[in-house]
């Protein structure tokens, strides 16, 4: 059986190669009538373009690559969610979106980031909360390749962030006003981790939040009643709890900013010592996973508008790789208070 040839597909369409080339790669300007013409030709065909060797021509991969740590994060899924909605709403089903786990090892990261970049094998790289070295940074916007980090900044690349000082000053000052003055605060991992060689500016930035908001109604920060997770899971979120537990300090409110997966694991681990939450201890998480709504109790959160976060990466790439915009952006999105059961 021979090979089908883009200028097979002209021939059954009844239009020009380069006619059918613009649609494969959604360019240019054509009537309904000619998109669908093509578009049925190609699946009569069973026409399947060589990406390999369109990219060794010079021209594009049509690849998105998309990069987190673990795909098995609520978070992660939320905002590769937001991505693909947001490729559909503006019809872009040209590109390939290809996702990509480091498994929170950073030689894979450098490795991967590396391979994708050098080996032209994406147009653009949207990372969720990994972050590029900065060596590796410049190498992309000498090579005029799109970057975007979601929920992580580095110099020279685009951004897409939620204001995490204000949703961390909110989750505490609601605890505040229900009531709680003796408050802990459980935080993601602090300087150097397995996500990261630096620490994420999102740590500090909650927890500056969290001062603050103690300041604001007068009540003193204790470092000790500080705790920092590992990872962001349910495990962290346990031993957490059996730390702060195991001080003595009775608190009567802990803001959770390591996430709602971890504060499920501080419910969990709760339950075990037999302290009520809200009536001993109220909890709020942070970023209203799908989950939160329906653990028990249901969990007082700050929503992160995290399928809006998928949507404005997106929409940075495309404006990126169709020479609408030269500059890095940098987007910050609001946070929202969820009051439920919990606190």
């Amino acid at each position: 059986m021979k090979n089908i040839t883009i200028r097979d597909v002209a021939k059954l369409a009844g239009v020009s190669h380069v006619t059918v080339s613009n649609v494969i790669n959604g360019r240019g300007r054509m009537s309904a009538e000619t998109k669908e013409k093509v578009l049925k030709a190609v699946k009569k065909l069973k026409f399947y373009p060589d990406v390999m060797a369109r990219t060794l021509a010079g021209g594009r991969s049509n690849n998105i690559a998309l990069i987190s740590s673990y795909l098995s994060s609520p978070f992660v899924i939320n905002i590769l969610s937001g991505v693909e909605r947001r490729q559909a709403e503006l019809n872009k089903f040209a590109y390939r979106l290809e996702h990509h786990s480091t498994r929170g090892a950073l030689s894979v990261k450098e490795d991967l980031l590396k391979s994708i970049l050098y080996g032209k094998k994406a147009d653009a790289v949207i990372t969720v909360t990994v972050k590029p070295s900065a060596e590796l940074v410049k190498e992309f916007s000498k090579r005029g390749m799109p970057l975007v980090i979601i929920e992580n900044k580095a110099a020279g690349a685009s951004s897409v962030t939620v204001d995490n000082y204000k949703g961390a000053f909110m989750a505490t000052e609601h605890l505040i006003k229900s009531g709680r003055k003796k408050l802990a605060i459980v935080n993601g991992p602090v300087g150097s981790s397995v996500y990261d060689e630096e620490e994420n500016p999102v740590v500090s930035e909650r927890l500056k939040g969290f001062k603050d908001a103690l300041e604001e109604y007068n009540l003193k920060y204790d470092d000790k009643m500080s705790y920092h997770v590992a990872f962001y899971n349910r495990e962290e979120g346990e031993k957490a709890m059996q730390r702060i537990n195991n001080t003595g300090t009775r608190v009567n409110g802990i803001f959770c900013a390591a996430g709602d997966t971890t504060a499920l694991g501080i419910i969990y681990q709760c339950r075990q010592y037999g302290i009520k939450i809200p009536q001993d201890v109220a909890l709020a998480g942070y970023d209203d996973i799908s989950i939160a709504g329906i653990m028990t109790p249901p969990l007082t959160t700050i929503r992160q508008p995290m399928a809006e976060m998928g949507k404005a990466a997106f929409d940075i790439v495309m404006a990126a790789m169709e020479g609408k915009v030269k500059k890095p952006a940098d987007i910050v999105l609001q946070p929202e208070l969820i009051k439920r059961e919990s606190a």
